[in-house]
């Protein structure tokens, strides 16, 4: 299933504790101010730069989006309208919304880590440690989740993956990240299609372990890194990015757009034209259990089948809504409220939904709108409500926050806070630590 389940949470009241006194730059969001950071090795810095410190609602509203699409795609009706107008704006979500939040997963590590000015030293361990212990506190949710939630392929798990995978690498550039991200997304697929063939052909099932976990984690399972990797390693190099420049937005949607028309443009075409003749198709699927993949297998854009094409596709679709989210991000102080309370307390969100469906299996087989409204109603409902109570995160946010501070306590070196101002934020969910800029948040 889906999401990221990333990683936020909050009130949207108090005074934002994470505001450097600097006046914010014109080209900066409202709610975000800039600090000046050195940077370099640690024999001394080697320049200067501006690290801009608050809350960054559009963010939320982007995460919000991904939770109510992963819904979504949880009890949409079941279409009785292939091919239709219809029947291709219910599939907008499926797959995208996972994408989304799993791009967002990138943003946070990238927060956690200095956002656009990365820690170093002792600051960095300190949140190499946190986003571990975030991993590790994630698999926990999992494992509750997959308990109860037999008809949802719960994404934290790869979640924790991807955050142990990226550990390594929350000190790269953005120039670097995006570099790896753009591997990833051309090479990975490719991986996964020959490696899945490869084990199911010679009837090689994990049964439990590290391999086997890997093995999902890697290739075989719902979310595999190989292909979703992609969108975290570009997630990371957006959050290395000044998210509160005009210019950074704008090119966010042109490059999105872009992908988006390659990826799916590329598999229309590719689709058409590498298809096996379905006699001869027939004939193969007769003669080899499993088929062996054909080269249109390698272009398909289908929801979840984590080709390069499909990873392209939807990382420019998730691109372009970022973008779109951070210029509406005013709006998130009234309007989009409730979708950036949603996004503010996402992994509150994921788990509720994921268990509530538990008892309600019915609603995974409807032709009805009801249980999509129902179930988006009451997170919604929820996740505004505490968003206007004097808490800082969501419930669940709360837990994780405090596990990986445990969890980073026997080296504990917590970055130096800047000075505080007495501006206020109206966003919900206000950070209480410069590493913690996007709140509680489903990672």
């Amino acid at each position: 299933m889906s999401t990221a389940f990333t990683t936020p949470s909050g009130h949207h009241a108090p005074a934002q504790t994470a505001i450097a006194e600097t006046a914010p730059a014109p080209s900066s969001a409202p709610g975000t101010a800039l600090q000046e950071t050195t940077t370099g090795p640690a024999g001394g810095p080697r320049g200067t730069a501006r690290r801009y410190t608050g809350r960054i609602r559009g963010i939320d509203v982007a995460r919000g989006l991904a939770i109510l699409g992963m819904i979504w795609a949880h009890v949409r009706p079941a279409p009785d309208d292939w091919g239709t107008i219809a029947h291709f704006l219910s599939e907008i979500p499926s797959g995208r919304s996972s994408a989304l939040f799993a791009l967002l997963a990138g943003v946070s590590l990238a927060i956690l880590t200095g956002r656009n000015v990365h820690y170093t030293g002792e600051q960095m361990r300190h949140a190499q440690l946190r986003i571990a212990g975030r991993a590790v506190a994630l698999l926990v949710f999992a494992a509750f989740l997959n308990v109860f939630s037999s008809m949802i392929a719960i994404i934290l798990g790869f979640y924790a993956a991807w955050f142990l995978f990226a550990i390594p690498l929350v000190d790269w550039s953005a120039k670097k990240l995006a570099i790896a991200a753009g591997v990833v997304a051309l090479v990975g697929p490719q991986i996964i299609i020959v490696f899945n063939y490869f084990l199911n052909s010679h009837e090689l099932y994990g049964a439990g372990g590290l391999n086997a976990f890997l093995i999902d984690a890697l290739s075989m399972g719902s979310y595999p890194g190989l292909a979703y990797m992609a969108y975290v390693l570009a997630g990371m190099a957006i959050g290395r990015m000044d998210l509160t420049c005009a210019l950074v937005r704008t090119r966010l949607f042109v490059v999105g757009a872009s992908l988006a028309v390659t990826g799916y443009g590329t598999a229309a075409f590719a689709t058409r034209t590498f298809a096996y003749p379905h006699e001869l198709g027939i004939e193969i699927l007769d003669e080899f259990s499993p088929a062996p993949p054909q080269l249109s297998d390698f272009f398909m854009a289908d929801p979840h089948l984590n080709t390069t094409t499909e990873v392209l596709g939807n990382l420019g679709v998730a691109l372009a809504v970022i973008a779109v989210c951070l210029w509406l991000s005013p709006l998130a102080k009234h309007v989009l409220y409730p979708v950036a309370a949603v996004g503010s307390m996402s992994l509150t969100a994921y788990v509720g939904h994921a268990f509530g469906l538990h008892f309600k299996p019915e609603w995974f087989f409807t032709d009805s709108f009801v249980p999509f409204l129902v179930v988006a109603g009451l997170v919604i409902v929820f996740s505004t409500v505490w968003a206007l109570l004097p808490f800082r995160r969501g419930p669940l946010e709360w837990v994780m926050y405090r596990f990986s501070q445990w969890f980073a306590l026997p080296d504990a070196v917590r970055p130096a806070a800047p000075l505080v101002t007495s501006a206020a934020v109206t966003s919900p969910a206000a950070p209480i630590d410069p590493a913690d800029g996007t709140g509680g948040r489903a990672s």
